[in-house]
């Protein structure tokens, strides 16, 4: 088994590969070998001896995720197969699968597409048009990733159109609940939830997850940020063990409700944290 070593890598990219026991965030521009950072870091974490399934590193596509996959089987060889690199959904979609029952949601659910979620909005609004019912769609999917619900939205509606909305919502929520479905926002909300809720699964993932590694930090939402935090609860704020890699002049995901916020909190929320700036 070989291991990824920091040799061909700079000052700055070594320092945030070798800093494993508490919180990091890597400032990093396109150019600047944040990719090269999270391989290495993985193989060095391999190398100080965590297991490899205890090793979460999470993209924001399915593109990146094969990409750093390959990166990282190409580094550090046969032991990088069992780290779990995947998108923040496809995390969720693992939680649910083993855990979801504690939600009433059986291990085996299905995942609604954008055509299936129109068809039970237009019915769920009273039979209304598919352009009425996407706007809808839109509206939910914003709230669900600032972490509402359908009562929490109705509570904060500030006009009639939000409150239908919300109204349409609650009844759209049941729907899901009733078919044993769930939509693309909830791969992130209902983990969220789960752990929140229950803390005996909390304490299971938290035990799972030894060292978090988030790529394009600056494109989490308020409830991706919030799974985050719970992931890494287990330890306190000083040794939560994560590594979030971002780029603080860009974010591409404003429309599902990323904000660069979420790079002002972490200082906040772990006072800790070591800040490394990579340069191109």
């Amino acid at each position: 088994m070989t291991h990824a070593s920091t040799a061909g890598l700079n000052l700055a990219q070594q320092e945030a590969v070798n800093y494993l026991h508490g919180p990091c965030l890597v400032l990093a521009g396109a150019g600047s070998g944040k990719t090269r950072v999270i391989t290495h870091k993985i193989g060095r974490l391999i190398q100080a001896g965590m297991p490899a399934k205890r090793i979460f590193a999470i993209t924001f596509t399915n593109k990146a995720a094969t990409e750093m996959r390959e990166r990282a089987r190409g580094l550090i060889g046969k032991a990088a197969k069992d780290a779990a690199i995947c998108t923040f959904h496809a995390l969720g979609v693992r939680l649910l699968r083993e855990d979801g029952t504690a939600l009433g949601l059986k291990p085996n659910f299905s995942i609604l597409d954008s055509d299936d979620i129109t068809s039970i909005l237009k019915d769920a609004g009273g039979s209304v048009d598919a352009a009425t019912a996407r706007s809808w769609q839109w509206t939910i999917s914003l709230w669900k990733n600032q972490g509402l619900n359908a009562a929490m939205a109705a509570a904060q509606a500030s006009n009639d159109s939000e409150r239908i909305v919300a109204k349409v919502m609650a009844h759209y929520e049941e729907r899901l609940a009733a078919y044993q479905s769930v939509d693309f926002d909830d791969l992130i909300s209902l983990p969220l939830k789960l752990l929140e809720t229950h803390e005996h699964v909390r304490q299971k993932w938290q035990g799972l997850a030894g060292h978090i590694l988030v790529d394009e930090y600056q494109d989490t939402n308020a409830t991706q940020y919030a799974l985050l935090k719970l992931l890494v609860g287990g330890n306190p704020p000083d040794q939560a063990r994560f590594t979030a890699v971002g780029d603080d002049d860009q974010s591409i995901y404003g429309w599902r409700g990323a904000t660069l916020d979420n790079l002002k909190k972490l200082p906040v929320d772990f006072p800790a944290l070591k800040v490394i700036k990579l340069e191109q």
